[in-house]
């Protein structure tokens, strides 16, 4: 059976919330996990396949995750799943959606052996060995929240602060103290990144393919072979060390200790013919020690009040765990600048 005739059964467990169904020769299940997108596990004439429907926005996130598939799978990296089917018509499933071969094995963490940890580093360094050049330029835009100036992201935690701050004061017992320590913060990275020498604009580094997520849960191990990553809706060109610096910073990974970190980091191969990277590298680590904590008091408001923007799955941690990221995160940050 064709991919595209088996889409509409997809569409129909989506409509009717099913969770698990069988349409014929067709067995579907619904997996949880993420926000941005639902997840289906389809088998069908004895072949797995993951259909992921994405929130329709302006990154264009099932067009993007295929192509950074296809990408990989030119080049031939075993790092992600081979993909199958692109639909962003919505003709017959709701949202775009990207179809690609499931993949055994489950996802790695929160705590990492030595072995695993290293096949996250070499596959970090196979994902940025693919520069931006002539041939590849058009394979896919720029990656997701690389902007190439630290402006933006300084307006960005500004208007965080502005739009979740009160809020925080009025609904937390310690609301008042805390959205001050966020302050201090960010008043702090604004003076170290304005008096950053780091260059992060286009044209002075070469462009990589960048994941932009290193969310352990997006990776699949089946204990022998490569480690995979799935979820790249995020992925395109940009800065390697600001994907470096996400490592370190991403909520995901508080499970490493610092000495798992430093290794990550010590053996990370700087590219070639990029002079600058580390000191980018010092201003990002600025940067997403600031970001995370305000990415978190986003997620503990829409935790109380209901989504910030749309999505498909509702989120599985609840409100008490998502404050204790967030206060566990805000310290980290607090070590890291102040």
């Amino acid at each position: 059976m064709r991919v595209q005739d088996w889409l509409e059964s997809v569409a129909a467990a989506y409509r009717s919330g099913a969770k698990l169904w069988r349409d014929g020769n067709i067995t579907g299940r619904r997996v949880f996990g993420g926000a941005n997108n639902a997840l289906y596990h389809v088998e069908s004439g004895g072949e797995e396949y993951a259909c992921k429907l994405c929130v329709a926005d302006e990154r264009r996130r099932a067009a993007r995750e295929y192509g950074a598939l296809s990408l990989l799978q030119s080049a031939g990296l075993d790092l992600a799943p081979r993909p199958v089917l692109l639909d962003a018509s919505c003709s017959v499933l709701p949202f775009p959606a990207v179809v690609y071969r499931w993949l055994p094995g489950g996802p790695l963490g929160p705590t990492l052996t030595a072995e695993q940890l290293a096949r996250v580093l070499e596959s970090f360094q196979q994902i940025h060995a693919l520069r931006r050049g002539p041939s590849l330029a058009d394979a896919l835009p720029d990656a997701c929240f690389h902007w190439f100036d630290f402006c933006p992201y300084l307006a960005e935690l500004r208007g965080f602060l502005a739009q979740y701050g009160d809020w925080l004061a009025a609904h937390d017992p310690d609301g008042q103290a805390l959205r001050d320590r966020l302050t201090r913060l960010v008043a702090r990275c604004t003076d170290a990144l304005s008096s950053s020498t780091a260059r992060p604009g286009q044209g002075r580094f070469p462009l990589c393919l960048c994941r932009v997520d290193p969310n352990l849960a997006n990776t699949v191990w089946d204990g022998i072979g490569p480690l995979r990553w799935v979820d790249w809706e995020y992925a395109g060109w940009g800065d390697p060390a600001l994907d470096l610096a996400d490592l370190r910073w991403h909520v995901a990974l508080g499970g490493l200790t610092e000495a798992q970190h430093a290794w990550l980091r010590d053996r990370y191969l700087r590219p070639e013919g990029d002079a600058g990277f580390d000191e980018r590298l010092a201003a990002w680590d600025r940067l997403l020690s600031t970001r995370w904590p305000f990415l978190l008091l986003r997620a503990l408001w829409s935790a109380q009040n209901g989504p910030d923007r749309v999505r498909l799955t509702r989120p599985e941690a609840g409100p008490e765990e998502v404050r204790v990221q967030f206060v566990r995160t805000l310290g980290r940050a607090e070590a890291h600048l102040l």
